[in-house]
């Protein structure tokens, strides 16, 4: 899908890809917070604290990775690579986890409920 900030009409911006993502893995995930878009990366990071734990290797499909960069941006790890938002492609992609380097700072794992 293309993205766009906000998502709708035929597009999704990583927030919403998360959701989706998780959503599709049968993870539970918290209520969607407009609040969200406008929130600093200590913001993000505090949310997800509340959310999940911080991870330990290796990683496992349903992580959500918090990547740096101007903006923050949120992926999903699934089948050893991440499901992410390409800023060259301007969609949604995946990529081995491998090539993701340095570029992937945090990694928060959702609580599963039994």
């Amino acid at each position: 899908m293309p993205y766009r900030l906000g998502g709708g009409d035929g597009y999704i911006d990583c927030i919403q890809m998360v959701y989706a993502a998780l959503e599709q893995m049968e993870i539970p995930t918290p209520s969607f917070n407009d609040g969200w878009y406008g929130m600093h990366r200590r913001g993000y990071l505090r949310a997800l604290l509340l959310w999940g734990r911080r991870t330990a290797e290796p990683p496992y499909d349903g992580d959500v990775l918090l990547f740096d960069g101007q903006q923050p941006m949120f992926g999903v790890v699934w089948q050893q690579g991440a499901i992410h938002i390409n800023q060259l492609r301007n969609a949604v992609s995946w990529c081995p986890i491998a090539q993701l380097g340095s570029h992937w700072r945090v990694r928060y794992c959702p609580t599963r409920e039994s």
